[in-house]
């Protein structure tokens, strides 16, 4: 799991990068976030996606994916910890002023490396989706709202508004980690693997996962090692 939480981190990183980049070649996404502590319920807003690269096919609908990563760490049943905009007829300029509001637990709100990622994907007629970019904020950095304090302290937290660059994922040595771990049939690792290719349309990782056969070459290394280790 602390490798996991690396990861997270990993891409909370990147994100500043982005943030720091001149270029925001995927677009961007304008949006408002919170945490109410009577509730314990993540609210995020997404108001628009702005300047988004425009799809192959006019017949095409945008859409922004939500999930709180590490899945684990906020619900048993982990579709909980996901959900997803209704689609907009895809634009440069997309408006979709919705409303995420998820369950989350405050000591995970609190854990180091623990993020929402919100995904734009693309999802043409014949259902076939293309991941547009991601973005990330830590857990950490999410206001603490008291619903009782709000309405009668004005200094009191509030919903912070912000615009975040879409990314693509970049180099991370713990997700190359997670990857070769994976292989050794490490059920976490696969698991939070499984939920990043989905959320990205299986298409963000294919440049930065190890292949199938290296995978299996480390698996046959480590299987060759017990070997020697337990031969008389």
């Amino acid at each position: 799991r602390e490798l996991v939480l690396r990861c997270c981190a990993d891409l909370a990183e990147q994100q500043a990068k982005a943030v720091g980049s001149p270029e925001h070649k995927y677009g961007e996404l304008t949006l408002s976030v919170g945490y109410i502590k009577e509730t314990g319920n993540v609210e995020v807003t997404v108001f628009q996606g702005r300047n988004l690269p425009k799809c192959d096919t006019k017949f095409s609908n945008s859409y922004i994916k939500l999930v709180l990563l590490p899945e684990c760490y906020f619900q048993n049943d982990s579709r909980r910890s996901r959900t997803q905009t209704l689609s907009c007829r895809q634009a440069s300029n997309s408006t979709f002023n919705h409303e995420f509001v998820l369950p989350a637990p405050q000591e995970s709100m609190e854990m180091k490396g623990a993020i929402a990622m919100l995904v734009a994907c693309n999802r043409d007629v014949m259902g076939k989706e293309d991941f547009i970019g991601m973005c990330v904020i830590l857990c950490s950095d999410f206001p603490r709202i008291s619903n009782k304090s709000s309405l009668l302290d004005d200094s009191a937290p509030k919903r912070r508004n912000i615009t975040l660059p879409l990314f693509h994922i970049g180099e991370s040595k713990a997700l190359q980690e997670l990857t070769a771990r994976q292989g050794l049939a490490d059920s976490e690792a696969a698991d939070f693997l499984s939920t990043l290719n989905k959320a990205c349309c299986k298409r963000s990782l294919n440049t930065m996962l190890p292949s199938t056969s290296l995978v299996s070459i480390l698996n046959s290394a480590v299987q060759g090692a017990k070997s020697m280790i337990s031969a008389p």
